[in-house]
């Protein structure tokens, strides 16, 4: 692989993180998108969910544990059971 196919992966992960707040009325699709693409799939959920300030580390971190999950639980390892709790989540927050 090339520098400017990792900077433009990189870039690609970034963007997806920082528009969380932006995107949060399409959070189901979000989290489908990103469990399905290769390029998001291995970014931690707990990152994800808490890196804008949105959603507290602590509070989303107990959350996690409590449906069954953990901090280092990346999009690719989500059933659809999982994605339906965390929409929940976010939408009650």
């Amino acid at each position: 692989m090339n520098n400017e196919y990792i900077l433009e992966v990189k870039k690609k992960r970034l963007l997806f993180i920082d528009e969380f707040e932006k995107n949060i009325e399409n959070i189901y699709d979000e989290l489908i998108k990103a469990k399905n693409d290769n390029q998001l799939s291995s970014i931690r959920v707990h990152k994800y969910l808490t890196a804008g300030g949105t959603l507290g580390k602590v509070k989303t971190a107990r959350y996690l544990d409590e449906i069954g999950l953990g901090e280092k639980t990346k999009f690719k390892n989500l059933k659809e059971a999982d994605i339906k709790k965390l929409v929940k989540y976010v939408i009650e927050q």
